[in-house]
């Protein structure tokens, strides 16, 4: 194997700065520039461009030549027919989309809707080009399937959402409050990642025999403690289970507020704890749940991508 744990940072990173400023710009699109929810914004924003930093000097770190003769990555422009350029094109213009709009939120200047949406759809880009990265290597079967990149979208909008809440409810408990919709949109994804999950595992254990030896190695192997308990309980299930409990909780006055839209939501988040516990406060053991949820979904993502990267077996080859 070429690749380890470094490669699984760099792909679980590059998603989360994905996921992180999808939530950012989707927060934006609610405000409707009424400023109800600007803390918020800026986490997801500043949360993107941390992440897409820090895993990119892990890819370069990972590469050796790449501190070494720098040059090498420039001779990565030079050949479009390669999935490696197309991705430095993404990366670079999803790195400066981020850029401009935190600096923008820094300024407290408004984030032109057609920016943020320009940023989405490379965000979108980019969480999906991390499963198409391993996917073109033919050597490993369990990666060469179109549901890779789509699971791996999926997985990286959640952890993003997951860390800009975590977050948001350190420092502006009351804005996030207002976001029930999103907190919705958040517990949608989970089963939709499971479902994913369990039809790539399937799809892997009806190809080659190397694809299915990756799956053995997952579900009944030496990684089934890690994938079972990391990934599938405390990734999804706990998530899944805390998030329902957040949701449920919602229309009532001792739950996650309201999904009042926009700016009434945050104010009435915040007139909730003048009337004594009113409606749209968070009682702290859900708001502890949801937190606990949050973190398991971003533990989730990386042994995600790190079982995928260490499980897969490589086809055999007689000479």
């Amino acid at each position: 194997m070429i690749w380890g744990s470094i490669i699984a940072w760099y792909l679980f990173l590059a998603g989360l700065a994905a996921g992180a400023f999808a939530t950012a710009a989707l927060v934006s699109f609610k405000d409707r520039g009424r400023k109800a929810f600007v803390k918020v914004q800026l986490v997801g924003r500043i949360v993107a461009l941390l992440a897409l930093a820090i895993g990119l000097f892990l890819l370069i770190f990972d590469a050796e030549a790449g501190f070494k003769n720098p040059l090498r990555f420039f001779y990565l422009l030079t050949n479009f027919a390669s999935v490696m350029t197309w991705g430095v094109v993404i990366l670079g213009v999803f790195g400066c989309v981020s850029l401009v709009t935190l600096l923008l939120s820094l300024l407290k200047k408004h984030v032109p809707y057609w920016l943020d949406g320009l940023g989405i759809a490379a965000a979108a880009c980019t969480a999906a080009y991390t499963g198409v990265l391993i996917g073109v290597i033919k050597t490993y079967p369990l990666w060469n399937t179109a549901l890779l990149p789509v699971l791996f979208l999926v997985s990286a909008l959640s952890a993003g959402m997951a860390a800009t809440f975590i977050l948001s409810a350190l420092i502006a408990p009351r804005e996030l409050e207002g976001l029930g919709i999103l907190k919705k949109l958040h517990f949608a994804l989970l089963p939709t990642e499971l479902l994913l999950l369990v039809a790539l595992l399937y799809v892997a254990s009806s190809t080659a025999p190397a694809a299915q030896a990756s799956v053995e190695r997952l579900v009944s192997g030496d990684l089934a403690l890690t994938f079972w308990l990391g990934l599938v309980v405390a990734g999804l299930i706990v998530p899944l289970f805390s998030g329902g409990i957040g949701i449920g909780a919602g229309g009532n006055p001792g739950g996650r507020g309201s999904d009042t839209d926009g700016a009434d939501g945050a104010r009435a988040s915040g007139r909730g704890g003048a009337g004594g516990g009113g409606r749209g406060r968070t009682s702290s053991g859900i708001r502890t749940m949801e937190a606990a949820g949050d973190v398991g979904v971003l533990v989730g993502g990386f042994l995600l991508r790190y079982l995928i990267i260490v499980a897969a077996v490589p086809l055999t080859f007689v000479f």
